[in-house]
This record gives C-alpha cells, sequence and structure tokens, in this order.
C-alpha cells in the first residue's frame, strides 16, 4: 500500500476542485484528479507536474452521477495507489433558469451530480476506507446557497442542502470506524461557474453580500479542506462550515 496519504478530488480540473487539488499536493498527499472533460482534466494535472513529481498525480476522466464511473474511478485509485485516505465530492452543476421555465431534466441532472454524485462517492470512498483500516476524512462541497434560497437556481439549492444533511447523517454511522465527513459551504468563489453571473451583470451584486465585499479566491477553498483533513481539525465533524466572508451573518 502507498506510504504517502492519498487524497481524491471530483471535479479537480478546474476553479475549487483545482485548488483543493493543489493544496494537497503541498501537504504532501498523493492527488487523483476525477472529471467529465478530459482536456480539463489532463491540463491540470499538467501544470501540477511542473511543480510536483507526475507520480503523485493521477487523472480520471469520470462523471459521478454515474454508478459505473464511480466504480471504475475508485477500483484504479486502489490500483495505483492501494488507498484513500481523503474523498473531497466538490464535483456540482449549477443549471440556471426560473422556476417556472425549469426543465425537469436540468432538475434532474443538478440532484444527480450534486446529491446522487455526492452520495456514491462518498460510500464508495468509505468503503475502502474501511476496508483498509483507514481513519479517513470524506470532505462534501455544500454551499451557501444549500441553506439560504435564491432565484433561477432550485436544483443547485435542493441538492445542496441535501448534502448538509447526508453530511451528518453520513459521519453518525461512520464515526464507528473513526471515519470523519464534514462539509464546507463557500460563498462567492471566483471561479468559472459563476461566469453566467459576469454575463448577466450580477457578479458584483453577488459577491458585496459578503462582509469585506470581495468574491474569495479558489485557495480559500483549498486550504480549508487540507486543515480539515489534517489532525488538527480532529475534533470537527458532521458540521458544514461557510467559507463565505460573513455571507450568512447576514442572514
Amino acid at each position: 500500500m502507498n506510504e504517502r496519504k492519498v487524497a481524491l478530488v471530483t471535479g479537480g480540473g478546474t476553479g475549487i476542485g483545482k485548488a483543493c487539488a493543489l493544496s494537497f499536493l503541498k501537504g504532501g498527499y498523493d492527488v487523483v484528479i476525477v472529471g467529465r472533460r478530459k482536456e480539463k482534466i489532463e491540463e491540470a494535472a499538467a501544470e501540477f507536474a511542473k511543480d510536483f513529481d507526475s507520480e503523485r498525480i493521477l487523472s480520471l476522466v469520470g462523471d459521478v452521477a454515474k454508478k459505473e464511473d464511480v466504480e471504475a474511478i475508485f477500483s484504479a485509485v486502489e490500483e495505483r495507489f492501494g488507498r484513500v485516505d481523503v474523498v473531497v465530492n466538490n464535483a456540482g452543476i449549477a443549471p440556471s433558469h426560473p422556476f417556472l421555465e425549469t426543465s425537469y431534466e436540468e432538475y434532474d441532472r443538478a440532484v444527480k451530480v450534486n446529491q446522487y454524485g455526492t452520495f456514491m462517492c462518498m460510500q464508495r470512498g468509505a468503503r475502502m476506507m474501511v476496508d483498509k483500516g483507514i481513519s479517513g476524512v470524506i470532505i462534501n462541497m455544500g454551499s451557501i446557497y444549500g441553506r439560504v434560497a435564491s432565484g433561477n437556481i432550485i436544483g443547485y439549492n435542493a441538492s445542496k442542502g441535501a448534502v448538509e444533511m447526508m453530511t451528518k447523517a453520513a459521519a453518525f454511522e461512520l464515526a464507528n470506524y473513526n471515519i470523519r465527513v464534514v462539509g464546507i459551504a463557500p460563498g462567492v468563489i471566483d471561479t468559472p461557474m459563476l461566469d453566467i453571473d459576469r454575463e448577466r451583470g450580477t457578479f458584483e451584486e453577488l459577491y458585496s453580500k459578503g462582509m469585506r465585499k470581495k468574491p474569495l479566491p479558489p485557495s480559500a477553498i483549498g486550504e480549508t479542506a487540507l486543515f480539515l483533513a489534517s489532525e488538527a481539525a480532529d475534533g470537527i465533524n458532521a458540521v458544514t462550515i461557510p467559507v463565505d466572508d460573513g455571507f450568512l451573518g447576514y442572514k
């Protein structure tokens, strides 16, 4: 079995996921990045390989909403590294349309990626940890919009709210195996996911709701994830921590 700890990050090719992967590499982990877009995953892996041994990086193409892809992902991790110590469930989508114009298919896709994908990766990762006797950490990416409603993203609101409750429920059971399950609720993070708000001219309005009225960099989430996986955070379990520059403090 691999001597170094291994962190798997879904949605690891861009934005928050890429920042999480970089933080874990800097923290001494071997890292697996997973994503649906082959070119983005390969670009991220090549970029990381400029500063870190390429043997510490595994890039995998897969859709976390598909059970067969999730199984293939974890099988590849076991074959390459023999273990997984941290699973960061970051893959997510936020389709945006007014409620009355949101199709069933659009809503269904958001739930499948954000909620079902998180469930399947949590479960498969936890099973590997239990089988290997690893006291691991699962980090689920929620959102401030899993706690407060916002127009045009009902599928995102609903699925991210579910992720927060899933984090608590899984932590309750996995504590028996010394596995912690925690969450992060990012606020307005400067990533490509918010390009639609830039196009609409609403990006500034979004980040102005934070106490210091500025968007946060993806690295703010990456560093929080690394901390939550550390021994220093051993007492933190079953909670989702907002990283939102105080946004929820107004609510």
